[in-house]
């Protein structure tokens, strides 16, 4: 009996081609040869991109219905041609929504494992270029390992690209499943120049005439206003930094926001004192919406209680400026960003509302995280904007020294 296989195709491509298409029918017949029929073929368009070194993965979110559409159309005419089933998944989009950040191959398929009837065999259709050279993409994919375990990699060529032979080797010796299908002849087109040609003028139907696009892809662009979308998104410049190396000279902000990109992880902020500065310093940080959610600036006790659940008994009993409460605060923003680390600040940052006990500078810091909860105590001197603005890189020095000892 032939093994049976659920062949995801993952995609940001826009729009798909008739290269698509080919692929996915070449790669179901090269399957099937060695004896691996594939019972359905799903169709994943990306809905957010962990890479952000151009501005058509940045805008990813605000393209995936128009995307997702498409697809369903691929789907259609692949259906025409392959005796398999053939889907569309909105997975991706619903993980991204689920976790408030990117979303991974790794955790793509090991959601689509807990749906998927258990007898199918999952596999992932990857471009050659992932396992080329030296130092080949792959090892540094996101959970990889989990990935080389849970699922068949289905390799397909790619011009320009050979796969390191050790390193497949290797990934077998492991265990992983790989199928390199070296006879597939790939088409070398390209989303990205078909879409500007056609913001360039060049008529989609020419397309078609050419075999690059299908009638009804071609229809598509058309009829929902394609060129103007994508001249609008192609036309952004993103400036890279949270992706570059970390450097010492870097200003502490900037180390914080490459090390939460480069760890995976979000950030959420609840500010009293330091009225949003802490914010300020962290989004002034080019692509540092990948990883800070917001920050929520809770200055007067009712802000405290309605937006981070607060508790006035907490707040009667150890005020504002407390471990308590900054622990609270700290636990409030963690759940309303739904983000894997919160902090939060409060400080009698003067010239008044000092006590004996609490005098000018006194200040809390909450930390929050999966692992736990804690609090620091500061003591700054200087005048008020001074004290705000010490007790913000203090936080910001939290974070760094956290980041940077996280496994």
């Amino acid at each position: 009996m032939k093994k049976e296989l659920l062949l995801v195709f993952g995609t940001s491509a826009d729009p798909i081609h008739t290269g698509h298409i080919q692929l996915i029918t070449d790669a179901v017949a090269a399957l099937e040869k060695r004896n691996v029929k594939v019972r359905e073929v799903m169709m994943m368009p990306v809905f957010r991109h962990h890479n952000i070194r151009d501005a058509i993965k940045r805008s990813l979110p605000l393209t995936f219905q128009h995307r997702f559409e498409i697809c369903e159309l691929a789907a259609t005419e692949l259906s025409e041609k392959l005796a398999c089933k053939v889907s569309v998944s909105d997975l991706e989009r619903r993980l991204v929504e689920t976790k408030n950040r990117s979303n991974f191959t790794a955790e793509t398929m090991e959601a689509l494992r807990a749906t998927t009837d258990p007898i199918l065999s999952l596999g992932f259709l990857i471009g050659a270029d992932s396992f080329s050279g030296d130092e080949p993409g792959f090892q540094h994919w996101y959970r990889w390992q989990d990935l080389l375990e849970s699922t068949t990699l289905v390799i397909s060529p790619r011009e320009g690209f050979f796969p390191n032979q050790d390193y497949l080797y290797k990934l077998k010796e492991m265990g992983g499943n790989l199928i390199y299908l070296s006879e597939l002849e790939v088409v070398n087109v390209s989303s990205s120049d078909l879409r500007a040609r056609i913001v360039a003028g060049e008529d989609p139907d020419a397309m078609v005439e050419k075999g690059l696009l299908s009638s009804a892809v071609a229809k598509y662009i058309r009829e929902n206003n394609s060129v103007e979308i994508w001249r609008q998104l192609d036309s952004q410049t993103v400036v890279q930094i949270i992706n570059e190396e970390i450097l010492m000279q870097d200003p502490i902000e900037v180390q914080v926001g490459k090390l939460f990109f480069e760890k995976k992880l979000t950030l959420g902020l609840a500010e009293s004192c330091t009225g949003g500065l802490i914010g300020h310093f962290l989004t002034n940080v080019p692509g540092s919406s990948e990883y800070f959610l917001g920050s929520i600036v809770s200055y007067a006790y009712q802000a405290k209680v309605k937006l981070l659940g607060v508790s006035w008994d907490t707040l009667r009993q150890f005020g504002a400026v407390s471990s308590e409460t900054v622990i609270e605060m700290a636990r409030g923003a963690r759940k309303a960003f739904d983000s894997d680390l919160a902090l939060s600040v409060s400080c009698i940052a003067g010239p008044g509302g000092a006590t004996a006990s609490k005098p000018v500078g006194t200040s809390w810091l909450g930390f929050s995280t999966k692992d736990g909860d804690r609090s620091y105590q500061f003591h700054f001197k200087g005048s008020r904007v001074e004290v705000k603005e010490q007790l913000a890189h203090q936080a910001l020095q939290v974070l760094l020294d956290y980041l940077k000892n996280l496994d």
